[in-house]
């Protein structure tokens, strides 16, 4: 009985879920199909964001669009997760942070990435294709294919695969699979 209530629930939760992506798409710059943006999530200057298809935001993820974000198919973004692609100025010594230019730098998630829950994405940041980024990351710097960072700052742990293995993931197409 228990498996079947749990499995109800997460069909209504992810439904819900699918119905916020498709209300979301009329803002956002792009969206594919099958997105699924959980309770919570922002989108700041949304006309700036490209997310591909068969994408789940968690809940209160929070992404900004201001300096460019583009978020690959079949990639998942974790609970409370920020991704900034616009930061407070701070070089000029005689000016108030307050007062400064805001600095943009786009950043892009590759598909089949992973970010983990509490992560935070730093502007001109690219996370390359099949990354997982471990929960309570900064990321400050680009991650290869393949890789599993964490820490503050984000650093690399190891690859998924031995090198055979890379060459054949990079080759895959995922286009026949779907989120359930």
């Amino acid at each position: 009985m228990h498996k079947i209530v749990l499995k109800v629930y997460n069909w209504i939760i992810f439904r819900i879920a699918w119905f916020r992506g498709r209300f979301w798409s009329l803002f956002v710059g792009e969206m594919g199909t099958r997105v699924f943006v959980l309770k919570g999530v922002v989108f700041a200057s949304p006309k700036g964001i490209k997310i591909g298809h068969d994408v789940s935001i968690n809940h209160n993820a929070s992404l900004d669009g201001h300096g460019g974000l583009k978020i690959g198919s079949y990639s998942m973004i974790g609970p409370n997760s920020i991704i900034l692609t616009s930061n407070h100025g701070f070089k000029e010594p005689l000016v108030p942070m307050t007062c400064q230019d805001v600095v943009c730098g786009p950043v892009v998630l590759e598909e089949d990435v992973w970010i983990g829950a509490n992560v935070v994405v730093l502007p001109n940041v690219h996370i390359s294709r099949g990354a997982i980024v471990g929960a309570n990351a900064v990321v400050t710097k680009d991650i290869e294919a393949y890789s599993i960072v964490g820490g503050v700052p984000a650093k690399f742990i190891k690859y998924r695969f031995d090198n055979e293995t890379k060459v054949k993931a990079s080759k895959a197409d995922f286009n026949r699979y779907k989120i359930k």
